[in-house]
């Protein structure tokens, strides 16, 4: 599409406007999904730091998303600070992670963190709902969520 005319369609010009009747996405049959979790023992604060750096330069197929929490450490099983980073990748997880170790090394990804799916599962996954969830979820009126997000786009 380019630059230009994605800025033309949504209202670039004073005295001009666009009327977009259809758009042609095209996604491939798998696209890969992680949850990795980092706590204060694992260093999250550094990982947060170069997070901050590459997220939005590392892959034009990825999306490398970060929530702050308090969660459950895994060694003594008390409560601390900790990163949640999720992904969905456009892609094979074999494609995946020569990109994560080459960009992202200090999250440490290995194969058995990513999932294969087919897209449309992949968007409830980005909502919170467990595997398997039937899709019928989509058309439901009633509140699921029960945190509260912000969330801030990127301009470039």
């Amino acid at each position: 599409m380019g630059k230009d005319l994605f800025w033309a369609i949504r209202g670039g010009g004073d005295t001009s406007f666009g009327i977009v009747v259809a758009f042609l996405i095209v996604i491939p049959q798998t696209v890969t999904i992680f949850k990795v979790k980092r706590t204060l023992e694992q260093n999250v604060t550094r990982l947060v730091h170069q997070w901050q750096y590459i997220a939005d330069k590392i892959d034009e197929n990825l999306l490398l998303r970060l929530f702050l929490r308090s969660i459950t450490s895994s060694r003594n099983g008390k409560r601390t600070i900790g990163a949640i980073f999720t992904s969905l990748y456009l892609g094979r997880v074999d494609d995946l992670l020569p990109i994560m170790q080459e960009k992202f090394p200090e999250l440490g990804l290995v194969k058995k963190d990513g999932t294969e799916m087919p897209w449309i599962e992949s968007i409830l996954f980005l909502e919170g709902f467990p595997r398997n969830t039937s899709l019928d979820v989509r058309t439901s009126r009633t509140i699921l969520a029960s945190f509260v997000q912000k969330r801030k786009k990127w301009r470039g």
